[in-house]
């Protein structure tokens, strides 16, 4: 079965901590801390992000490191 538009594509934590150059603990904390909202979880308790709550967690990211957004500048 294929994902259509209707059906987000999720993504596990350890792929988005990478995408991010984050550790996977960090998401963890993070969602611990409410810097993020908690992930969707599967049976097995892994967590799941859409790419929009990638994106969230990268302006999280960028944030907390005082990075400033290139359309901001």
């Amino acid at each position: 079965m294929t994902a259509t538009a209707a059906e987000p594509q999720f993504i596990e934590s350890g792929p988005v901590a990478r995408e991010l150059g984050i550790a996977v603990e960090t998401l963890r904390l993070w969602e611990r801390t409410g810097k993020i909202a908690c992930a969707r979880r599967t049976a097995g308790g892994r967590r799941l992000y859409t790419r929009e709550e990638v994106d969230r967690i990268r302006r999280v990211r960028e944030h907390r490191l005082g990075v400033v957004p290139q359309d901001a500048a």
